[in-house]
């Protein structure tokens, strides 16, 4: 699966318009194929002279992005990352940001502000990495990528070795003490326990496997 390139940036925000409160987190999935997607965030923070933004692939890194330009014109904002050779170009209506985001090629995506209810899973947001055990001498890496998105998550499994991205998690379910997925896709599900940091499971696609997910570094 295509992964869209975000890497780190220690660049300064520059300002908007305190005209209208946009600050909070906004959230959307952008569409890499049909079916295929990844949880694209623009976090926004008030400051004294306008707002600061941070750029967030939660799908794939949890450190944040900042922009090395930024303006906010009415409903109109627009940012890039010349790092990731990457802009956007949207407009804000109401709880939604609209717009093209632009990295290689033109792709079209809404973003959501995120609720109260919204943020509270934020505390699930994660990269949960794992060896799968296929027998007593090989194992398979896993990854599971656990973004909050407006109304519920997003998530993807990566099989690193294998060189397959953003596989679609179509069920997802978790709690303090369970996490439980499935996808489709590659006819596979998983069931764990929350026990001695990390999620104890079984990884089910053709015969049962143990998998156990620690928080990836």
């Amino acid at each position: 699966m295509k992964k869209i390139l975000l890497s780190s940036s220690l660049l300064l925000a520059s300002f908007g318009s305190l005209a209208d409160d946009y600050s909070g987190h906004w959230r959307g999935v952008l569409e890499l194929a049909p079916g295929v997607g990844i949880v694209l965030g623009v976090n926004l923070s008030s400051a004294e002279q306008g707002y600061q933004l941070e750029l967030l692939s939660p799908n794939q890194h949890s450190q944040p992005i900042l922009p090395s330009s930024m303006t906010l014109e009415g409903t109109h904002l627009k940012f890039a990352a010349d790092s990731l050779r990457a802009s956007f170009d949207g407009r804000f209506a109401g709880e939604t940001l609209a717009g093209v985001f632009t990295q290689g090629r033109a792709m079209p995506i809404t973003l959501t502000r995120l609720s109260k209810t919204d943020l509270q899973r934020l505390e699930h947001e994660q990269q949960w990495a794992g060896d799968l055990a296929l027998s007593n001498n090989a194992s398979l890496p896993l990854v599971l990528n656990v973004a909050v998105i407006a109304g519920g998550y997003h998530v993807t499994l990566d099989s690193p070795k294998q060189q397959s991205y953003g596989i679609p998690v179509d069920q997802f379910s978790v709690s303090d003490s369970q996490l439980n997925f499935s996808a489709k896709m590659i006819s596979a599900s998983y069931q764990g326990q929350w026990q001695q940091d990390q999620w104890q499971g079984t990884f089910i696609q053709g015969r049962a496997m143990p998998l156990n997910l620690k928080k990836k570094p």
